[in-house]
């Protein structure tokens, strides 16, 4: 049944007891083209892009509960029922809470660089986490993905582009009505270069 909106934890998803795996019936109580973050943040993109768009469902991933539980309660200062955010790593939402091919769109906007090289085996892109990525997309359903991070960004483009069922998407129409995240707005004060990759399931 779909939750009213009667405060921000109407919006966060209790993966303890929610029926798994989630899909936007269980999410909305609609069958509707279902949208991931992964890392909201304190939700500014998230909850522009669900305005923008009501005819689809947003299922946010956010692992700082502090944050997944600001950004409910903003969506729903907004009236956005067209959110849901899970307080959990992107991980545990990929790997056990969401079915292959229920995807139709994933966001990951400037994900952790982990710089130091004997941190690098905790970013989030490495050929188990796209590989599963890529499985819950559906055919055509999009990957979208910014960084500011130059050393990341040489390591997430030939990533992408050598990952099999996955065709390169012009990103100057990809991004065109894409609204900034908070990251996004700070980096371009400090005139720092915004690495962009848009992705297509094949």
């Amino acid at each position: 049944m779909r939750p009213s909106l009667v405060g921000g934890s109407a919006l966060l998803v209790d993966l303890t007891a929610a029926g798994l795996p989630l899909s936007s019936e269980s999410l909305f109580g609609r069958p509707c083209r279902l949208e991931v973050e992964l890392g909201s943040g304190k939700g500014r993109f998230l909850l522009a892009w669900a305005a923008a768009h009501p005819e689809i469902g947003i299922l946010a991933v956010e692992r700082a509960r502090k944050y997944a539980e600001l950004a409910a309660a903003r969506a729903v200062r907004e009236g956005l029922g067209n959110v849901r955010i899970a307080a959990t790593t992107a991980e545990d939402l990929l790997f056990r809470c969401l079915s292959p091919g229920s995807v139709g769109g994933c966001h990951v906007y400037f994900p952790d660089p982990w710089p130091k090289k004997k941190h690098q085996k905790r970013r989030f892109f490495r050929p188990d986490n796209l590989q599963r990525l890529v499985d819950l997309l559906q055919p055509g359903g999009m990957l979208w993905v910014k960084t500011d991070h130059p050393d990341y960004a040489a390591v997430i483009g030939p990533l992408l582009a050598a990952q099999p069922g996955l065709e390169s998407h012009d990103e100057v129409e990809a991004f065109a009505a894409m609204p900034a995240t908070n990251f996004e707005i700070k980096y371009a004060r400090e005139e720092r270069p915004i690495h962009r990759f848009a992705f297509r399931r094949l």
